[in-house]
């Protein structure tokens, strides 16, 4: 990919905090980008003046402002078409990048839609943060209960033009999941297996949560019994939920241009499936993840537990959905 145009896309709301720590990072990368660009939306701190300093030192940087709040998703996707460069990386306002980043990243990617790194969290104030060294799995049946975190994707520019229609529909879920699913969908998302992005883990960030803390995710046998047995008892209660959901799902990968694989037209019939009531259809559910198996969870397992994993996980999954249950459990 030499002589390949990096296009850096931050967007930043209130985050004067830790900015110029993230920034320092972009601008000294040892591949430098042909541009990075910072879109905010309606900051009310000191941010605009933190990015103004960095474009009057640093040409590539450029600074635009919503006349009118975007949110996450709209602010991201509008700061992507921006872009010029023939690659484009995606930049949380409060992280901390590797020098070498966008370098390995490129050496990485080839041809392919979509390249991530591994991210490694980490907290100055006593924000629980959890590492997972296994080197993880992002074929198209995981993504469909997962995602590529945004701020470790480094993506050709002709990705977005693969997108569904996120301007007229909405698929009930956020940018890197769209960005993820649509370069799954096409095959084409490889690893770069180094610790590339420090994440900022803090009581006040946004994408903290009360379920960031469960330990039952914790791979073990007791934990998997737990899972288990909670979700049996409340899967009538969640199961109209995962209908909705993953409604928005399918029609999401339906609009994706270019996707024709088996594994893509079995995603399809899972999100018919997903919630759809009756005997049946959650045996046929079944079958589907026994197929897919080796790609339906975080790694690529392989062995009977991984077999009887996705044999039950059609109730073992209500567990994910667990803040729909009004109760304290």
């Amino acid at each position: 990919m030499t002589g390949m145009r990096i296009s850096v896309v931050l967007c930043t709301y209130n985050g004067m905090r830790f900015l110029r720590e993230q920034l320092d990072t972009v601008v000294e990368q040892t591949l430098t980008p042909f541009e990075v660009i910072v879109q905010d939306d309606g900051s009310t701190d000191q941010t605009i003046d933190i990015v103004r300093e960095y474009c009057q030192k640093y040409p590539f940087v450029k600074l635009y402002q919503n006349e009118a709040t975007h949110g996450v998703n709209g602010n991201f996707f509008s700061a992507m078409r921006r872009a010029t460069g023939d690659l484009i990386a995606i930049c949380d306002q409060d992280d901390i990048w590797e020098l070498q980043k966008l370098e390995k990243m490129v050496a990485t990617i080839g041809t392919n839609l979509l390249c991530s790194c591994r991210t490694k969290p980490f907290s100055e104030d006593g924000a629980y943060v959890d590492y997972d060294e296994r080197v993880p799995n992002y074929r198209l049946p995981r993504l469909l209960y997962a995602s590529v975190l945004g701020h470790s994707m480094l993506f050709q520019r002709k990705l977005l033009d693969m997108l569904p229609n996120v301007d007229a529909t909405d698929y009930g879920t956020v940018y890197d999941v769209v960005l993820g699913v649509t370069a799954a969908a096409c095959d084409e998302i490889v690893v770069c297996n180094e610790v590339l992005v420090h994440q900022r883990r803090y009581a006040a960030a946004t994408t903290i949560s009360e379920y960031d803390y469960d330990r039952r995710r914790k791979p073990s046998i007791a934990n998997g019994l737990y899972l288990l047995w909670w979700s049996a008892r409340h899967f009538k209660t969640v199961q109209p939920y995962l209908y909705s959901t993953f409604r928005q799902r399918k029609h999401m990968l339906k609009d994706i241009r270019g996707a024709h694989s088996e594994a893509y037209q079995d995603s399809i019939r899972i999100c018919e499936l997903e919630g759809k009531p009756g005997l049946l259809n959650l045996l046929r559910l079944s079958f589907l993840f026994v197929k897919h198996r080796h790609h339906l969870f975080y790694t690529e397992g392989r062995g009977f537990v991984n077999f009887a994993r996705a044999l039950l996980y059609p109730i073992m999954q209500i567990y994910d959905y667990r803040y729909l249950v009004p109760t304290k459990e």
